[in-house]
């Protein structure tokens, strides 16, 4: 299992994964917003599952998709990814 961090902002989406399976941990002392979808979605898309502060969060996908992932408010903080 790969285990990386990715920086967020409340600007714009930020691929997370293109993996099939792992964890997401909340590490930005705010709420974070992520979902799949085939491209890159615009800074204007608001819409998302919420990952609450201190919260993780799995998910398994067959076939493969691309998981994105933004904060929900501004500020900007770390969301650990784990894959596999």
């Amino acid at each position: 299992m790969a285990t990386t961090t990715k920086a967020l902002s409340a600007d714009a989406w930020v691929l997370v994964s293109a993996a099939g399976s792992g964890t997401l941990e909340n590490q930005t002392n705010q709420i974070v917003l992520y979902r799949t979808d085939a491209a890159l979605p615009a800074p204007s898309v608001t819409v998302g599952h919420h990952l609450g502060r201190g919260q993780r969060e799995a998910w398994s996908f067959d076939p493969p998709q691309n998981l994105y992932a933004r904060m929900a408010l501004s500020g900007s903080g770390v969301l650990v990814v784990t894959e596999g």
